[in-house]
């Protein structure tokens, strides 16, 4: 393989926590025809759990505490990523998810233990100092996991106007309307979810008029129309059949052409879990496929020929294949050997 052909390929960026002196984001060539990733390079970034791309800039999160929880933007210079700057997000400890608004060039995280949103302006990718913090209060039934607000994701509407915090530890969905300028309407409008729940993922469909949120300590997948900024459920079916008193739910995708969802499950069973979407949006479970321990994080390439799983336990990047005609998968066993994987992102 040629120099120019590798830089053509798709990069594969893997974020991991950083225990085990790992450098926390390793950067792999990835090919959409046979599925093999080849290392590259390595970025030095703390417990970097959570990544986002817009264009030539690279963006991850930090996931620490104790005042040492920030976000760091690099830029694509000749095919690798080089450092541009680290903001601190003061009192937004272990932010865990990050989005990029392309409107207003703007960083948004979820804080988990702060149990808030940490808000970043950018120019030409570098970061400028926080530039808004919005911590919530609440509980819910879960004494061991519920006892304060946990912010697990921030999500922007399809049209980039709304964004949508989960918040595990209330068991609510807060929607504010983004500003010009990209920071956030303090008020807010907060939706209940079911108590126990604890939500932690959520995502919309290209058209916008179906969302999909992941509960992760219910591990039940709920099913929104959506009008507007209002979420009305239609229906929530199990994503972990097991009868396992404690499970934990980690994440979801939609394929790239609408046709399926998949969501991965850990602690009580660890899968990745297909679902065929009907017409009227809601879920019908097709498949499950067994995998390594603790899969936090998983992704579709963008061929949508292949689903690459991270196992967070077993230090591997798993490669399935994906049939896109029944919704099943098969591990070609061409596991990419990362330690503490929790992020999948290809460009």
């Amino acid at each position: 393989m040629t120099l120019s052909t590798i830089l053509l390929l798709p990069q594969l960026i893997i974020g991991s926590y950083t225990s085990k002196g790992n450098p926390g984001i390793e950067v792999f060539t990835w090919d959409t025809q046979t599925g093999i990733a080849t290392k590259s390079y390595s970025l030095t970034v703390p417990q970097a759990s959570y990544q986002a791309i817009s264009g030539e800039y690279l963006f991850s999160v930090s996931e620490e505490g104790d005042g040492k929880a920030s976000v760091s933007s690099f830029h694509l210079r000749n095919g690798k990523y080089e450092a541009i700057n680290t903001e601190f997000s003061l009192k937004g400890d272990h932010p865990c998810h990050l989005s990029y608004r392309e409107k207003s060039k703007t960083i948004y995280t979820a804080n988990y233990t702060g149990g808030s949103v940490s808000v970043f302006q950018t120019a030409n990718g570098k970061l400028k100092p926080l530039a808004q913090y919005i911590a919530y209060q609440g509980s819910s039934v879960n004494k061991d996991r519920q006892t304060s607000a946990h912010a697990h994701m921030v999500s922007l509407s399809p049209d980039q106007n709304t964004l949508f915090v989960t918040d595990l530890g209330s068991d609510k969905i807060y929607v504010h309307a983004i500003l010009a300028d990209g920071q956030l309407a303090e008020s807010r409008q907060e939706i209940a979810l079911t108590p126990g729940n604890g939500p932690r993922h959520i995502r919309f469909n290209a058209k916008g008029d179906r969302a999909y949120l992941l509960n992760e300590l219910s591990s039940d997948v709920d099913v929104f129309s959506v009008a507007g900024t209002q979420l009305n459920k239609i229906q929530s079916i199990p994503a972990d059949t097991s009868a396992a008193k404690v499970k934990g739910s980690a994440d979801i995708h939609l394929s790239q052409n609408g046709k399926w969802l998949l969501a991965s499950n850990r602690i009580s069973s660890n899968q990745v879990v297909v679902f065929k979407i009907e017409a009227d949006g809601r879920l019908k479970r097709v498949f499950h496929q067994n995998v390594a321990k603790i899969p936090r994080n998983f992704t579709f390439d963008p061929s949508g020929k292949f689903v690459l799983v991270a196992s967070q336990e077993e230090d591997r990047v798993q490669v399935f294949s994906f049939d896109d005609a029944t919704g099943s998968m098969q591990d070609l066993h061409q596991d990419i050997l990362v330690k503490s994987p929790v992020s999948l992102l290809i460009r």
